[in-house]
């Protein structure tokens, strides 16, 4: 409190002195603030080198912005992440919607992946996109894009006409499916059959 008092009144006086210097050096008062003909009066008649009257001359460095100057204390940084038990308690709850995953047994969050399995498929990914800027470059590929892993390689050969074939040198992971790189699209059919709206 003292010390912002303090600031406060250095400030003033320094603003004080300014503006008594820029009053007192040149003409009374500033051209910019006549109303009437001083002509007749014997003033000191010392004009600036910018020759006019400017209000940031008198303002100065005497703002004050909007920041924190004072660090929280550790007191404070508590009470406000845990709230003051007398008055807003915020205790830590413990979560309640852990999950374990039947895949590999850890544990995660009801409606969100597992760490850890999400985690190898990335992994995979990363290889995959790795293998095929190896081998295609970073040039547009018009033709689709098959990855195959080790021992796969039992199409006939006009399956693999009109596709670039990406063999990665390993056997494929037990929890990556084949499934999983078939093209989602179907192909037109000229059947006229209805589909029953309860398979909808």
């Amino acid at each position: 409190m003292a010390v912002s008092m303090v600031r406060r009144l250095t400030s003033a006086f320094r603003k004080i002195e300014q503006a008594l210097n820029i009053i007192f050096n040149r003409k009374f008062p500033p051209e910019a603030l006549y109303a009437i003909d001083c002509n007749g009066l014997n003033l000191p008649c010392n004009v600036n080198n910018r020759g006019r009257f400017s209000l940031k001359d008198i303002i100065g460095d005497g703002f004050l912005w909007g920041v924190p100057t004072v660090r929280r204390t550790i007191e404070k940084r508590m009470s406000r992440r845990f709230g003051v038990p007398k008055y807003n308690w915020k205790p830590p709850v413990p979560k309640t919607n852990l999950l374990m995953c039947p895949n590999c047994g850890s544990h995660h969050e009801a409606g969100l992946l597992c760490g850890y399995c999400y985690e190898k498929v990335k992994i995979e990914t990363k290889e995959m996109q790795d293998a095929i800027q190896e081998k295609l470059g970073l040039s547009a590929v018009e033709e689709d894009v098959i990855v195959i892993y080790e021992g796969e390689n039992n199409k006939t050969e006009e399956f693999w006409k009109n596709q670039k074939v990406i063999e990665m040198p390993k056997k494929r992971p037990e929890w990556f499916h084949k499934n999983l790189l078939e093209p989602s699209t179907v192909e037109p059919s000229d059947s006229k059959d209805i589909k029953p709206p309860q398979l909808a």
